[in-house]
């Protein structure tokens, strides 16, 4: 007998054994998705691998209830990569590999409640006396029957469930399970072809009638014969659209002629034609993205760096490389010339970027350079697109994969190559869920795979310099910009000093003078703020009360646009009130800037300049982001404001002028990282300055103008940045030197919250592992969101080991120490505090 192992996805640690499914005699191969009992319910399921000797078990195994696909969704080579992520981040296998494919298509069992004829008669009466009669209730006398996603709804409430075991049990109602669908399949469309003998007279005719062809095409008189007016015309329409393939979707002749329609049925009837599904795949580029050239000639160091990792890809191996390029070094170009020559090897290559919108800027270069031979992996295109593209990488059919941190999971069987853009963003780190660092496990892909990987940044994270420093890592050095353009000078304005000369609450004398000077010039200029809205927070003058959102301890920000507050963390929005809620008064007034202000203020101050604003606001899809960096490059545009999204990657030569409008909006929170996160995020959105023929000038504006980051950002100083970094951490055993792990707890009632963390920490500390450092209990400094309050508890270590030991022994103790209602999450290697 053949048995399976099984990843579920479900919250279960580890994986189960299934038998051969009854009705199938062929074995099954590895990554098949199928369908598995489980307790009293259907899920979905991966096989992980297979036996014919069934084990020794003292229970009967279950067979696998149905396969789902007709082939993997993922090639085998990744099941141990899947492994490791489960083993590390201590996160369910089946829950991993889920995490890993396009989201909608989970498949699984559900349940729906059919009204039964006792039901109709007695009900009725039974809700008239019930004291919380709800609305599903009279749903379901109404329609007679309730759906899954309603019934998951109800049976969350354990008072519910009893209610409707009652009535089950009095013959009311019956409740069924039913399996769900995937929300997302292939798609297909209607094609039309040619019979063999047509096709035949096709070619012929073609051949006669070359001029002309398409506009005034009709089909050949040998087919005309016997045929109705509405057939005539619509062979006729085909022959104007075929180009001469046998070929063409059934939509195009429909569109134009709506008569079609009938008419292909009566053709395809005569034997004319035959109307066939065919597989399409949905497009997620749109338009063409803009063409980028290839430069003639390297620069000495771009061809040092490139000729390193062609000797490494030559050579085969794992090869890890830190690439260090100061903004505008031309590191594109090194990863274009790499991904060359790794397809010439027959190579295929992943390429991370930490956003979706890098992976758009990025998709341009690539696309020119290699036309459709990419895919996209990200968020930012529909599920249908995202499963289409995931398909085609499957199938081999695609050698270059771009996307943001999921796409560290692309179903190559064995990249070549992989490269991580801008390596040191923190957006790496998924925040929920599986909690992983998509540049970590590229690196990891990378070691699986055996081959080369190159992370890059001109500002790179201080745990990977020391990597590189202590030879984990190959470092790559990239000192100087393309063309010989030279860094941008970084001019520092003190805003207390500067406070009652200002006639702007937001510019500087000198930052307003310099972008008069840009739009004379016809030079571009960018404005930073890193927060996007129009007022930080809304105040009330006479009592203080500053107005907070219902579902989360955190203020309300004002977008003017919409005339809403809203809040950034669980989207709760609400019309602005000038009435204080605490005090009555009417003194609520809008304090903070966010980059709405800003551009409203430079639109104010420069009316003639054409403004625009690059921020989440006002790219709520790839289309709109694309149309913005358009009208950039077209110099449409001649201020930009914007928020992080303008701070990386982002390149257009006539920009000379970089405004921050408040430098210190990072430096204070608390944070280890908060220093080297606020240099980078300084230095990153300086490099957009001067990148073309005229040199580039940034002005900072800060409350701070001492403060060690200031100062290095000034001087374009990373190492002196990194050298006081690396001693204090290595003071305090933070990473890079000991590893953290950060337990989260979060619940709706905050004495069950806090109550569950102190146990934590109690049964940690008794296991007297004196190599940790175990800090807490304490709310999160974001204490409640969406409804939940929120703990944590901070476990430090120089030793590894011991920390993933504590969790696994935390996680087998998880129930008896969770009160109810409270979730416990572990967060390996966090990257955000808050």
């Amino acid at each position: 007998m053949i048995v399976y192992e099984v990843a579920v996805a479900a919250p279960f640690f580890g994986s189960l054994t299934y038998a051969q499914p009854v009705d199938i005699t062929v074995p099954l191969p590895l990554g098949l998705r199928v369908l598995v009992p489980l307790r009293n319910r259907s899920v979905t399921g991966y096989i992980l691998s297979s036996s014919s000797s069934s084990p020794d078990l003292p229970y009967q195994i279950k067979p696998v209830l149905e396969r789902l696909d007709l082939a993997p969704l993922f090639p085998e080579q990744l099941i141990p990569f899947f492994r490791w992520l489960a083993d590390y981040y201590h996160y369910p296998l089946g829950e991993v590999i889920q995490t890993a494919l396009p989201s909608g298509l989970r498949a699984g069992s559900g349940h729906e409640i059919i009204l039964t004829e006792a039901g109709h008669r007695q009900l009725p009466a039974a809700l008239d006396t019930l004291k919380n009669r709800t609305v599903w209730m009279d749903q379901l006398l109404a329609k007679e029957k309730l759906f899954p996603g309603t019934v998951k709804t109800i049976r969350r409430k354990a008072a519910m469930q009893t209610l409707l075991r009652t009535w089950q049990d009095a013959g009311w109602i019956d409740i069924n399970e039913v399996i769900l669908s995937p929300k997302v399949k292939e798609k297909t469309e209607t094609v039309v072809r040619l019979n063999t003998a047509i096709q035949e007279i096709l070619a012929r005719y073609q051949t006669e009638t070359k001029e002309n062809q398409e506009e005034n095409a009709v089909a050949p008189a040998a087919l005309r014969e016997g045929l109705k007016k509405s057939e005539l015309k619509t062979l006729d329409l085909f022959f104007r659209h075929c180009k001469g393939h046998p070929l063409l979707p059934r939509a195009q002749l429909t569109r134009q002629y709506p008569g079609a329609g009938q008419a292909l049925h009566s053709l395809a009837k005569a034997g004319l034609i035959t109307l066939e599904e065919q597989r399409v795949y949905r497009d997620p580029f749109g338009k063409v993205p803009p063409f980028f050239p290839k430069p003639e000639i390297l620069t000495t160091e771009q061809n040092q760096v490139v000729g390193t990792i062609k000797v490494a890809l030559d050579t085969g191996g794992f090869h890890p490389f830190l690439l260090h390029g100061v903004t505008g070094c031309g590191k594109t170009e090194v990863y274009l010339r790499a991904t060359e020559h790794c397809l010439a090897c027959k190579k295929s290559v992943l390429v991370l970027v930490p956003e979706i919108a890098l992976s758009s800027q990025l998709e341009g270069h690539f696309y020119s350079r290699f036309g459709d031979t990419l895919a996209i992996l990200h968020s930012g295109i529909s599920i249908g697109e995202r499963f289409d593209q995931w398909q085609r990488v499957l199938q081999g059919k695609i050698r270059i994969v771009i996307g943001a941190r999921s796409a560290v999971f692309a179903p190559l069987a064995k990249p070549g190559l992989v490269i991580v853009d801008e390596e040191h963003e923190p957006a790496y780190k998924q925040d929920d869920g599986l909690r992983y660092n998509g540049r970590d496990m590229a690196v990891l892909r990378a070691k699986f795979a055996d081959c080369p990987v190159l992370l890059a940044s001109a500002t790179p994270s201080v745990t990977s310099f020391y990597h590189a420093e202590q030879g984990k890592y190959r470092l790559l050095t990239m000192t100087k910009r393309i063309h010989d353009q030279v860094m941008p000078e970084v001019t520092v304005i003190d805003l207390r000093e500067k406070q009652r000369e200002r006639k702007n609450a937001f510019f500087s004398q000198q930052l307003f003078i310099a972008l008069q000077e840009n739009l004379e010039n016809r030079q571009q200029s960018l404005l930073f703020v890193n927060r996007r809205g129009y007022a930080a927070f809304m105040l009330c003058r006479d009592c203080g009360y500053i107005i907070q959102c219902h579902h989360c301890k955190v203020s309300l920000t004002h977008h003017q646009s919409d005339n809403r507050l809203l809040c950034h963390y669980c989207g709760y929005s609400t019309t602005p009130n000038l009435v204080c809620p605490d005090c009555g008064s009417g003194s609520v007034v809008g304090l903070g800037v966010g980059s709405e202000r800003i551009e409203q203020e430079v639109r104010r101050l420069f009316p003639a300049a054409g403004v625009a604003r690059l921020d989440s606001d006002t790219t709520k899809d790839r289309k709109e982001y694309l149309r913005i960096l358009d009208q950039v490059r077209n110099h449409e545009v001649d201020i930009l404001v914007g928020t992080q999204m303008v701070a990386k990657g982002l390149h257009f030569p006539a920009m000379t002028l970089v405004g921050i409008i408040w430098a210190d909006s990072g430096l204070g929170i608390p944070d280890y990282k908060a220093a080297e996160r606020s240099y980078q995020l300084l230095a990153q959105v300086s490099g957009r300055a001067g990148r073309g023929e005229h040199s580039g000038r940034v002005i900072v504006q800060t409350h701070q103008p001492q403060h060690y980051v200031i100062e290095f950002a000034r001087s374009h100083a990373y190492k002196k940045l990194y050298k006081q970094e690396i001693e204090f951490r290595d003071a305090l055993s933070y990473p890079p030197f000991g590893r953290l792990i950060n337990i989260r707890f979060s619940g709706e009632k905050e004495e069950n919250v806090a109550i569950t963390a102190r146990q934590t920490a109690v049964f940690l500390r008794n296991l007297k592992e004196k190599a940790v450092d175990i800090m807490g209990p304490v709310p999160a400094p974001l204490s409640m969101i969406k409804k939940r309050f929120r703990w944590q508890l901070l476990l430090k270590s120089r030793e590894p080991e011991r920390l993933h030991r504590l969790c696994d022994l935390v996680m087998t103790e998880k129930k008896q120490i969770c009160r109810t209602g409270v979730r416990m999450s572990i967060d390996v290697d966090p990257e955000n505090m808050m």
